[in-house]
């Protein structure tokens, strides 16, 4: 189930890498790059998202509270600081790191249903803290308003913001193929089939545990500041706990055991609304249908069902 070769992963992100240049440069009208950017900033999220639940077996729900932390993070350390962007960006993808993972070692203590009412628990909190944290996060209204714009080179004009997006995607989704490749990810499998068997094995589950619990958080916390930055302007409606079950629905539709399963959930989940803006009534019923569907028919998710067929096609076609 997790056993993927280097040589597939690196030609993937060599794939990635020019699929977003392409975009970049071919892709100008304002509508479908914004929909396309919001793909990619939900991704970094969702492949953090991956980590903890495809390969750990940890479920979150509170991911939206992690995001709440890095977006209103930026945002105040640009707007009272005034900070420069990238400085902000980083401080607001360490603060819920180290804040996820103080709090990781009770948490996933728990398991099953129990953790995820705990994480859903974090979750509802982390939205109503922004919601009434009002000196802080301006509450729903009016919320934060008017962040800058990014700008590195003032000189490049353009939009700047879409290559620092695809960096920060990037980045993640390298330091994800590099940690399921490496003895880290062998101990997720481990903790993931059996967390007794995993401590027999030497293997300290849960510092192992709490070290991916606050990746996934630190990936939340810099989706939510890449979000402040694309936005501009936002409220604590933004997020809501809506945002953790979205992110989830990215996992599972993708995959839960390839990191390439985020891109393709985070894409498919973004589109849909828009698909569906005219069904406004249909959107929960559809969402519900395709994740029956998935469940049912693709276990693996779409990417490693899109991925099986093609190589059943491929093979087919070499032994004709």
């Amino acid at each position: 189930m997790f056993k993927t070769s280097h040589g597939r992963d690196a030609l993937g992100f060599l794939a990635m890498a020019v699929t977003l240049l392409l975009i970049h440069t071919l892709v100008r009208d304002h509508f479908y790059r914004s929909v396309l950017l919001q793909a990619i900033i939900f991704a970094v999220a969702a492949t953090g998202m991956t980590l903890l639940v495809g390969f750990a077996g940890q479920i979150s729900l509170g991911q939206n509270a992690f995001m709440a932390m890095g977006a209103y993070g930026f945002a105040y350390q640009v707007q009272k600081f005034g900070l420069h962007p990238l400085f902000a960006l980083g401080l607001a993808t360490l603060l819920p790191t180290v804040v996820a993972y103080a709090i990781a070692r009770p948490i996933l203590r728990l398991s099953g249903h129990y953790l995820a009412l705990a994480t859903l628990a974090l979750g509802s909190a982390g939205y109503i803290f922004a919601s009434r944290w009002t000196d802080v996060t301006g509450g729903l209204d009016p919320g934060i308003l008017d962040l800058p714009k990014f700008t590195l080179v003032s000189a490049w004009g353009g939009d700047q913001f879409f290559p620092l997006a695809a960096l920060c995607l990037m980045l993640v989704t390298g330091l994800s193929l590099v940690l399921v490749h490496s003895a880290i990810g062998r101990s997720l499998h481990a903790i993931h089939t059996s967390e007794l068997v995993a401590a027999c094995s030497g293997i300290q589950v849960e510092r192992t545990k709490a070290a991916i619990f606050a990746l996934a958080a630190g990936c939340a916390g810099l989706s939510g500041a890449l979000y402040a930055l694309f936005m501009r302007s936002f409220n604590a409606s933004s997020f809501s706990i809506m945002i953790s079950i979205e992110l989830l629905m990215m996992v599972i539709v993708g995959s839960l055991s390839t990191v390439w399963g985020s891109l393709i959930g985070a894409l498919l989940v973004t589109l849909l609304p828009h698909a569906l803006e005219h069904f406004e009534s249909a959107k929960l019923f559809v969402y519900g249908t395709i994740m029956t569907l998935v469940v049912m028919f693709m276990p693996n998710g779409l990417a490693s069902s899109l991925y099986g067929s093609l190589r059943q096609l491929v093979t087919a076609g070499r032994k004709a």
